[in-house]
């Protein structure tokens, strides 16, 4: 009896010294560049993902400081100021389910010129197939995800498109409704409760309109409709909103 105690006490403490995985923020920075890269506990909790991860910032942080240099390099030729450089990538979760994680991210950087630049984009995580899946993956059918969305979506663009332009409309590119592959799509948790209620569309500055606009971020809530669409193995992973 004793000994069984002992035992399972000594399991608890090697368990209870295991350490915590936790978010990893990593910041290289010089006199020509700031760089910051960042992913959060979720996906550093999945080895797959967190060497996806450190690959993908050391392949961008010999890009970022190749760039920086040619840039002081040129500027020392001009004669003219150098202003540092810099690159900032955050991923961020929007909620996790038993079987998916999603991840977003938002990217800034600077490279010379007259603004910095901005970007997003998003990773779907299939636990159960240990590998990326497309948002359209969800779905039974391909197309699934703009059949049950897109007029949703591109009618509350529309909308906040004519608000921030104070009723102009204007023509072109800037007046479409941009494609899906140009938009980062991910599910949301708002309530953290393991299913997700909502989906967020982001179009980064250009896509859904001009620079001076910055991004736009249309939220729609899971629908009923959408859920029947999904595979059925997906399902419990969302929640429908109250209308």
């Amino acid at each position: 009896m004793h000994r069984l105690i002992y035992v399972s006490v000594a399991a608890a403490t090697l368990v209870a010294a295991a350490p915590a995985i936790t978010a990893v923020n990593i910041e290289r920075n010089s006199a020509t560049l700031e760089f910051s890269y960042s992913w959060p506990a979720q996906a550093a909790a999945i080895t797959p993902l967190d060497r996806r991860f450190r690959a993908n910032m050391a392949t961008a942080l010999r890009s970022a400081q190749a760039t920086a240099r040619d840039e002081q390099k040129l500027t020392r030729e001009q004669k003219r100021p150098f202003n540092r450089q810099y690159f900032a990538m955050a991923w961020t979760s929007t909620g996790q389910s038993k079987r998916l994680l999603s991840l977003q991210y938002d990217l800034g950087e600077f490279t010379g010129g007259a603004h910095p630049n901005s970007n997003n984009g998003v990773l779907l995580w299939d636990r159960a197939l240990a590998r990326e899946i497309a948002a359209d993956s969800l779905f039974a059918r391909s197309g699934g995800l703009a059949a049950a969305t897109r007029a949703n979506y591109c009618k509350a663009l529309d909308a906040e498109r004519l608000k921030r332009r104070e009723g102009e409309k204007l023509d072109g590119m800037f007046s479409a409704c941009p494609k899906f592959s140009e938009v980062a799509i991910a599910p949301v948790d708002t309530n953290q409760d393991g299913r997700f209620d909502m989906l967020d569309f982001t179009a980064a500055p250009y896509t859904a309109g001009p620079y001076v606009e910055g991004e736009y971020a249309i939220a729609l809530p899971v629908t009923a409709a959408l859920i029947a669409a999904l595979k059925p193995q997906y399902r419990a992973s969302f929640a429908a909103q109250r209308q």
